[in-house]
């Protein structure tokens, strides 16, 4: 009984040592909002200023979570999108895996690592029915990932979607909206 006892504490500690170390390998992230391996934790009215504050930009806010293997699909596509269009759009990234999960926040920067997105990527304060009440009510009925909304340079929003997009239906709603000046 004993051996079995001291068998699951060296395997609870090598889980733990694991999740360190996914946590230390995340800590050159390249995301804006990334500091010392931490995501910036982000609520609706955080999130709808950033839109706000890149009035001007057309706005890209994707919603996706590492467990999530559509938004695994969709990802270098929003990379590729934000590089070309670097200059009038701006894509903003917010997690929706449990910030209060060490493993999932772990999983979530050595995907970043990985990825090295040229965007802020944030992590969602909340992943309660009332975050996504309070982004969308659309997205309250499902909470389907990933979602996506589109702005236009004013900040209004223009598409809202609830499935992985590709490069091209993502250039088909963005490069209009480009086009017109604000």
């Amino acid at each position: 009984m004993k051996e079995k006892s001291r068998r699951c504490q060296k395997l609870v500690g090598l889980a733990l040592s694991v999740v360190c170390l996914l946590a230390l390998a995340g800590h050159g992230v390249g995301a804006q909002s990334t500091s010392a391996g931490e995501l910036k934790s982000v609520d609706p009215q955080a999130i709808k200023a950033l839109v706000a504050a890149n009035k001007g930009k057309v706005v890209f806010l994707n919603f996706f979570a590492t467990y999530c293997v559509p938004c695994h699909t969709e990802f270098p596509d929003i990379m590729k999108l934000q590089t070309k269009y670097k200059d009038s759009l701006q894509v903003v990234e917010v997690s929706m895996n449990d910030r209060t999960d060490a493993v999932e926040k772990a999983e979530m920067l050595k995907y970043l690592g990985e990825q090295k997105p040229p965007f802020p990527v944030y992590i969602a304060s909340s992943t309660d029915d009332e975050f996504y009440k309070s982004m969308d009510p659309r997205w309250a009925q499902s909470e389907a990932l990933p979602m996506t909304m589109i702005f236009d340079r004013d900040g209004k929003e223009a598409h809202f979607y609830q499935k992985a997009l590709s490069l091209a239906e993502m250039e088909r709603d963005v490069t209009p909206l480009l086009a017109s000046s604000h």
